[in-house]
């Protein structure tokens, strides 16, 4: 959790650079527009005054217009390398909110994982020590170790072999187990009316 929240602290502080970042950029287009329209303007001013025969206004105008052409090329620099960082940031908050949505999901996914792991500990420590440690529990264990082992083995088999082949088989192994459960469950009946 205190990874997440550092996360989100930290993509707070990235969008709080990004959208400055960003503003700046903005400020410079609109500066540099500015200058653009100061140009026109001049050049404007420079043809009317020629126009009139004013060649020292004209000239005035053209001077003027130099130094606003000068003043735009240098926003039009500072706004490429600022609209390169913008770009660059936009990606980084971008990614940053996708480790964000992985880092949560992944927080509920421990979460519950340690809620699970909880429960099983409580629920093994409420079995009677002798339970575990006796050794009717261990033969028990090792007799479903080598049924699954054996089941394992099998399985791994017929997947070599192609499963469809064999369906019949495991039709009529089902059938034989049934019966053998039957059987059972009728012999326990039987012995349990003979003993009332």
């Amino acid at each position: 959790r205190q990874a997440v929240r550092e996360m989100e602290t930290a993509l707070g502080r990235l969008m709080d650079g990004a959208a400055r970042a960003i503003a700046h950029q903005k400020l410079l287009g609109r500066q540099l527009g500015e200058q653009q329209q100061a140009i026109g303007q001049r050049v404007r001013t420079a043809e009317l005054a020629l126009a009139r025969g004013d060649e020292a206004a004209a000239r005035r105008e053209l001077r003027r217009t130099i130094e606003h052409t000068q003043m735009a090329d240098a926003l039009a620099q500072q706004a490429a390398t600022a609209e390169e960082l913008g770009d660059r940031l936009r990606q980084q908050v971008t990614a940053m909110r996708l480790k964000l949505a992985e880092a949560r999901r992944k927080l509920a996914e421990i979460s519950a994982r340690n809620r699970a792991a909880v429960a099983r500990r409580k629920f093994i420590e409420a079995i009677p020590r002798e339970a575990v440690d006796g050794a009717v529990v261990s033969t028990f264990d090792r007799i479903c170790a080598r049924v699954e082992q054996s089941e394992a083995e099998s399985e791994a088999l017929l997947e070599l072999l192609g499963v469809d082949e064999f369906a019949d088989l495991f039709d009529a192994d089902v059938e034989a187990e049934l019966r053998a459960m039957r059987e059972a469950a009728s012999a326990w009946k039987t012995l349990g009316q003979a003993l009332t």
